[in-house]
């Protein structure tokens, strides 16, 4: 009953995430947020003191239900305020057409193929002739050119062109970039070319930021000067500096694969390496008196923020380092006994600076990580107890990772849809070399401005070490099922498995018979859940037309079976293809695309002149692909769907009445100004016609006789 009480942040944090997470889903109940606060927070303030005075001790029930009520409303209020359309000058809620706007860099440099990527933080915007001030960031990028300059961390540009909306998913199951972007407060981007911009000065917002920037840009030419070849150079600035910008692909596959990926990100495994050097240089402070335990805490914030300060501070460090210092300054104030409540407190401090830092992947993964090591870890280790020390300490490396997947794995699957088999195998290795590459590129960053000679040389003996790891990391890569993919979670299993396994531990840790059932009952539910989404897929019969840039791309899906029908492809499109439409496979429970990839120039399609037809699922379809004459015909060809590519099409009113059909598709090869063209023909004449560029992808219910799903709307220009 008492449980809880040793616990008082990991329930605000629990409520104050349920109130974040209910305003994104009913923001109507935060109509007037600061009104009912101030209500809640007074009837709170009357119940307590009432109690107290009075001796109602019973109004203890009613104290803590309201503050439980004031937490989730506030959670929510937070939320609130950081959403952009409570700013009223914020750029999107400005109506007017833009030519023009000025703002600052805030961000350090992000580069991208063919393009260099700034956050943007806007001032003023130029509308109607006149300036209006404004507020909120965007994605700026500059095209990559003989005449493009790096710009820095503060630089006041003001820049001639506008600014667009980021387009949403066009395809099903697509990745939202459009709502990971708002969730970070960014709700548009430009791209301009060097000539388009002026900078006016440079006043950098904030001075830490602007020495935390230049403090990694130093960094990061003293590992261009020691580490030159360029895998281990993407590997060492990824390891030390979490610049990720210079890692190809073959790199990012080879330690995914591995499951060691998270050497790759700075985060919770790199603070936690520097916070154990700290206590390997000084921990005997902490058994020198009340004023050692405070010297060594006060050491350990120290160079936690340091580090952290030298990666740039990016959101995942600062998670870290957050962590690390609450845990150093509950060891330094002898508070050390429960780590629980101190991850709670973090977690309520981070989501007090950033709500939407619960939607984060790698805030989830940490927490999940930290809490599933701290738990499980001592567990495993003692179910095994090895004499040699060597094992112990393999052992005791193994648990460490067995106890982080354990606590992972749902999101895992849940995000990136697969499992590293040799995790157990490349961790025993990448742990202890993560530890030796970061104290010795830590090493080398600072020594080298003082004696290069040695900066040199830590370089050298660094570069060969990340070689010979990398080369294990490969081998690891090739080795026969190193990944298993094509894993599928909803969120409704999400939530489920995560209940279950809890229920689960807290039935065997409290010698609980109710709460084992309970996670009996979880299990059941989840079982139930995949046998009803089966038995729901079993019954579709569908078409999916996509948005993919110059294709036309066909899926007919019926029950568990799908094929796929391509105009035309190479095989180094099919990297693209997977990205947009393997998504919708793999949430349907159906076979990759490369399994079941087939042209429309087959044995169902035939092409005459300008006009490909045939049939899909008895559905007789026709594409336009060339111009056509636009002869009258003496019997209209009847079909179920028209698909225009190439504007081949130039009068909707001929097509009506020469090929009558159930749907109209303009397809993804034709140019927006045909498109809008068409859209006015079509509401001359009352017809109804989807365009695949404007409107998204298009579904088609077979089972109800071509019945259209427009649900994926692209971006207009923010005007």
């Amino acid at each position: 009953m008492y449980f809880w009480n040793s616990y008082p942040f990991v329930r605000l944090t629990i409520v104050l995430i349920l109130g974040i997470v209910c305003f994104d889903q009913f923001p109507f109940i935060w109509n007037t947020p600061i009104q009912i606060l101030s209500t809640g927070i007074l009837l709170l303030s009357i119940s307590t003191l009432i109690s107290h005075r009075y001796g109602f001790y019973k109004l203890r029930y009613l104290n803590g239900i309201l503050a439980v009520a004031i937490v989730f409303y506030f959670g929510g209020t937070l939320t609130q305020f950081n959403y952009r359309a409570y700013s009223q000058n914020h750029y999107t809620n400005i109506q007017s057409k833009i030519s023009g706007f000025s703002g600052t860099i805030s961000s350090p440099v992000n580069e991208r193929t063919n393009h260099f990527r700034y956050d943007f933080e806007l001032d003023q915007v130029i509308a109607s002739d006149s300036m209006i001030n404004s507020s909120g960031k965007i994605h700026l990028y500059v095209r990559k050119d003989s005449a493009t300059t790096l710009l820095k961390y503060g630089d006041h540009l003001i820049i001639a062109g506008s600014y667009y909306e980021i387009p949403g998913p066009d395809n099903p199951s697509e990745f939202n970039y459009k709502s990971y972007l708002e969730r970070q407060g960014i709700y548009g981007h430009s791209f301009v070319r060097s000539d388009q911009l002026r900078i006016t000065l440079n006043d950098p917002p904030n001075l830490f930021l602007n020495l935390a920037f230049n403090l990694r840009n130093s960094a990061t030419q003293t590992i261009d000067q020691h580490i030159p070849s360029k895998r281990e150079n993407g590997i060492a600035k990824a390891l030390l500096l979490g610049i990720k910008d210079h890692l190809d692909n073959d790199v990012k596959k080879a330690y995914s694969s591995a499951g060691a990926m998270h050497v790759l990100a700075v985060s919770g495994l790199h603070v936690g390496i520097i916070y154990l050097l700290i206590q390997l240089l000084f921990g005997k402070l902490r058994k020198s008196g009340k004023w050692g335990k405070r010297l060594f805490g006060l050491i350990s914030v120290l160079i936690i923020w340091f580090y952290a300060t030298l990666t740039g501070l990016s959101p995942s460090v600062l998670r870290a380092a957050t962590m690390f210092s609450l845990v150093a300054v509950s060891q330094a104030t002898a508070r050390e006994g429960n780590i629980y409540n101190t991850l709670g407190f973090a977690a309520f401090i981070l989501l007090l600076f950033d709500p939407y830092l619960i939607y984060s992947v790698g805030f989830q993964l940490s927490f999940a990580a930290v809490i599933g090591i701290v738990y499980l870890q001592p567990k495993i280790y003692r179910l095994i107890d090895f004499r040699n020390f060597f094992l112990d300490k393999a052992w005791a490396i193994t648990c460490v990772s067995i106890a982080a997947q354990l606590a992972t794995f749902p999101l895992s699957a849940y995000y990136f849809h697969q499992f590293p088999s040799y995790f157990l195998v490349s961790n025993l290795i990448v742990i202890p070399s993560s530890f030796l590459m970061l104290v010795g590129g830590v090493f080398m960053l600072i020594i080298d401005p003082i004696v290069p000679i040695i900066g040199h040389i830590v370089g050298v003996v660094l570069h060969k070490f990340i070689w010979v790891l990398n080369e294990i990391i490969s081998y690891v890569h090739i080795l026969p099922n190193s990944l298993i993919e094509w894993i599928f979670m909803d969120k409704i299993s999400l939530i489920f498995i995560y209940l279950c396994v809890i229920s689960m531990i807290s039935g065997l840790h409290f010698k609980s018979f109710k709460t084992i059932i309970t996670s009996g009952i979880f299990g059941l539910l989840i079982i139930s859940w995949n046998l009803l989404s089966n038995e729901k897929q079993s019954t579709e019969n569908e078409l999916v037309l996509y948005e993919i840039s110059g294709k036309t791309v066909i899926d007919h899906i019926q029950g568990h079976d799908a094929t796929l029908y391509v105009d035309d492809y190479k095989e180094e499109e099919l990297e693209l293809l997977d990205f947009q439409i393997n998504p919708h496979r793999l949430s349907r429970h159906l076979r990759p695309i490369k399994e079941t990839i087939s042209t429309l120039r087959n044995q169902y399609f035939e092409r005459k002149e300008a006009i490909t037809s045939g049939q899909i699922a008895g559905k007789r379809i026709i594409i336009f692909d060339s111009t056509t004459f636009h002869l009258a015909f003496k019997n209209p060809i009847e079909s179920d769907l028209i698909i225009i590519n190439n504007g081949s099409v130039k009068s909707l009113k001929w097509l009506n009445e020469n090929f009558p059909s159930k749907q109209v598709v303009i397809g993804n090869k034709n140019s927006v100004y045909y498109s809008n063209k068409m859209k006015v023909q079509a509401a001359e004449l009352g017809l109804s016609i989807h365009s695949l560029k404007d409107d998204g992808a298009l579904r088609i219910n077979l089972a109800e006789n071509m019945k259209e799903e427009r649900t994926y709307m692209p971006a207009q220009l923010i005007k």
